[in-house]
């Protein structure tokens, strides 16, 4: 899921990124570390920091929403 239109962006460039965001989402994941399922959060991910429970709640929130982090965002 994209955020608001770009205004630095053809239509057809904001479309094709809508179908890479919707194939990148489709995929399945593995954590490199672990090997367990995980959500591929997109170019722009920056994770916060292990201990910071609200920013690890944001990101959980977003996730369940269906977003990605992209260059729009």
């Amino acid at each position: 899921m994209l955020g608001g239109s770009s205004h630095f962006m053809l239509s057809q460039q904001q479309e094709a990124q809508q179908r890479e965001a919707d194939e990148a989402n489709a995929r399945t994941y593995k954590c490199p570390d672990c090997g367990s399922p995980t959500h591929y959060m997109g170019l722009n991910f920056k994770a916060p920091k292990r201990a910071d429970e609200k920013g690890w709640s944001d990101v959980q929130s977003f996730i369940l929403s269906g977003g990605t982090y992209y260059r729009s965002r």
